[in-house]
């Protein structure tokens, strides 16, 4: 049974569909969301192979409760339908799909996913969609994909790509990628869904990684895509709020109680300042913390 409870995708962990040593070790993970690749990460010669092996993984003893997502081939390659036409089963959650442009790429895919639920007899609107943005056409349409189909859960970033495409490169501190990070989150909070980060290239780097993280925090993300398993621990630690930060947004709203009943907007108490923005931040704090926590008791059958 699909979840149905608001998405979670603190970590998002890829992994090669023809290769089944690393799609072991990524059901083994403790990722939130698998997602298994047939693009960039399989060679054209086993593509094939691939496709065939979703199936194979979903009959496996490998799935758990968690999504399952499959990254597809991009419509420009002419691998998209063949994607579809083999991997595409009830047990999966979605799709990732890559290379968008504008919101026509998704209207385009969603009435393909449409088509494809129908003569699978599943239900309308089954199979959710991942975006990924990674060329500077659809970071500047970022708003109108995230608004293309109610089956968009997630714009992920992705910065190879898109440094590739600007002739760029890293710079110090994140520099080069802040404002197409920044302008994706953005998107994806008008759109009321999750924006997903680009996953930090410099494997191995753990305080690269937690630095990185900590900008796309302040940039409003909410997850990563992850290079390796051993990086899931501190992301989803990462994108988990504290119980400080639990217990401060309590104080604030409690608080704001106060402040309300002596007629006032704003205030400073026990060193906090009580206003509308910060009532905002502290219920949204509360209900992220809500929705990860229902989203692991459904994962653990509790």
């Amino acid at each position: 049974m699909q979840y149905k409870g608001r998405f979670v995708a603190r970590t998002l962990l890829f992994t090669a569909g023809h290769n089944w040593h690393y799609l072991e070790k990524a059901f083994q993970s403790d990722a939130d969301v698998i997602v298994i690749d047939l693009e960039d990460a399989v060679p054209s010669a086993r593509k094939s192979e691939a496709r065939e092996s979703i199936t194979k993984i979903l009959d496996s003893d490998l799935p758990d409760k968690r999504p399952v997502f499959v990254r597809i081939n991009p419509m420009e390659t002419g691998d998209t339908l063949k994607d579809l036409d083999v991997a595409a089963d009830v047990r999966l959650f979605g799709f990732v799909y890559p290379k968008a442009y504008n919101a026509k790429d998704i209207e385009v895919f969603d009435a393909q996913l449409t088509l494809k639920e129908k003569n699978l007899g599943i239900e309308n609107g089954h199979f959710k969609i991942i975006v990924l943005l990674e060329t500077p056409e659809s970071v500047l349409n970022a708003l109108e994909i995230a608004k293309a189909s109610e089956r968009v859960v997630g714009l992920l970033f992705g910065s190879e790509d898109f440094l590739a495409e600007i002739e760029g490169g890293h710079g110090v501190g994140g520099r080069s990628i802040l404002t197409p990070r920044h302008m994706v989150a953005m998107a994806a909070r008008a759109a009321g869904i999750v924006p997903i980060d680009t996953p930090y290239v410099n494997i191995g780097d753990y305080e690269g990684l937690k630095q990185h993280i900590d900008q796309a925090k302040e940039l409003g993300f909410e997850g990563m895509l992850v290079m390796s398993p051993k990086e899931i621990e501190l992301v989803k630690t990462s994108y988990t709020p504290t119980i400080e930060e639990v217990e401060r947004a309590d104080e604030i709203l409690k608080l704001y109680e106060e402040v309300n009943n002596a007629d006032r907007g704003i205030s400073v108490k026990k060193g906090l300042f009580i206003s509308p923005p910060t009532v905002s931040r502290a219920r949204k704090v509360l209900a992220r913390m809500d929705k990860i926590k229902s989203f692991e008791a459904y994962i653990k059958n509790e």
